[in-house]
């Protein structure tokens, strides 16, 4: 039970990951049996649909990388209020077991010897019972861990994380890596506040190759403006002296950039 709080979540700078796992190891260590059922109730344990509402996370240092991990397993009401009773049950066997037993029975004679036994008979096998369950929870939590690392180890992580390309192919068009650059290209390139698709292909070309067009389901830079739907697109018809061109500029403003090359 301790192994399950000390990791059904963690948060902070990844710098300092590893020490705040220490810290939160020695809190659980010194928690009772009551206290470590009210932390994991309501937090790792949820009915489905959770009745809780996630606070909000908002890392005060942003020139650090953060990271928060969370596990919970939620269960039907009638089987989460099963486990509460089986947990509360538990810390109430402990605590009769450890402040009442010797009051409860006379050991010094053979008749309550005996019951005594069959109490602890009865004891031990919901013992038996809540131990096989929560080992249970810690095997899954731990397949649940290494199914993450896996993938986190892939490059769909990455994809995801840095460009905003989810497993499924579909994409997160306004973070996404693509559209990133082109805002950045665009305050470098601009002129009037409309930027020249063919400067900026030549720029994305250059600077940001491994932002392909197919990685985002397009044949065209035309295509991306238009799916991302994060850019006014406009076509300059040019004349005898100048070719035509496709320029666009943001729908909202684009954060300034140090990139000038």
């Amino acid at each position: 039970m301790k192994a399950l709080a000390v990791d059904f979540e963690i948060a902070g700078p990844s710098d300092e990951l590893i020490a705040i796992r220490q810290k939160r190891g020695e809190v659980v260590s010194r928690m009772t049996l009551g206290q470590l059922v009210a932390e994991l109730t309501g937090t790792y344990l949820q009915p489905e649909p959770p009745d809780t509402v996630e606070p909000e996370w908002n890392p005060v240092d942003s020139q650090r990388i953060w990271f928060r991990m969370q596990t919970r397993m939620a269960l039907q009401p009638e089987d989460y209020e099963r486990v509460v009773v089986g947990l509360k049950e538990l810390v109430a066997l402990r605590n009769e077991l450890v402040h009442h037993f010797l009051e409860r029975f006379d050991i010094w004679s053979e008749a309550g010897c005996h019951d005594a036994d069959a109490y602890l008979d009865v004891g031990m096998a919901k013992v038996d019972g809540h131990y096989a369950e929560l080992r249970q929870w810690a095997i899954t939590m731990d397949q649940a861990r290494s199914a993450m690392g896996a993938f986190m180890a892939s490059p769909a992580y990455t994809d995801l994380l840095f460009d905003g390309i989810r497993p499924d192919g579909t994409v997160d068009w306004p973070t996404c890596g693509i559209v990133r650059c082109l805002r950045t290209a665009e305050t470098v390139l601009a002129v009037d506040g409309w930027a020249d698709l063919g400067q900026v292909i030549e720029r994305m070309n250059l600077m940001h190759p491994e932002q392909a067009l197919k990685r985002y389901g397009c044949t065209t830079w035309r295509q991306v403006l238009h799916e991302s739907k994060q850019f006014k697109i406009r076509r300059d018809q040019g004349s005898a002296e100048r070719p035509g061109r496709t320029e666009f500029q943001s729908l909202t403003k684009p954060l300034q950039s140090s990139d000038t090359n």
